[in-house]
């Protein structure tokens, strides 16, 4: 498995793996502290929040092993790799 940053660099093995395992856990702690913050909308409801909370979770792991499917999540990884956040548009 490899990774293209902004800047060309192609990345793979540990270096990857511990920007692949960052992310993902920012992402399962950032599905934590929206549940946790319960800002939803009152017609929400709890299983609703929970399943928001179970897919986010269940993205983080497959972010941990490489699956990259959105432009969010490959920022994130980009940005631990290269310390630079590449804006989607200028």
């Amino acid at each position: 498995m490899a990774f293209i940053t902004h800047t060309g660099e192609q990345v793979s093995g540990e270096r990857l793996n511990n920007a692949l395992s960052q992310v993902a856990d920012d992402w399962a702690k950032l599905a934590y502290d929206i549940r946790k913050e319960d800002a939803y909308a009152p017609h929400v409801t709890e299983k609703q929040k929970e399943d928001n909370m179970s897919r986010m979770i269940e993205a983080a792991e497959r972010i941990r092993e490489g699956n990259i499917k959105s432009f969010t999540i490959w920022q994130r990884v980009n940005t631990v790799l290269t310390g630079e956040c590449v804006a989607l548009l200028k």
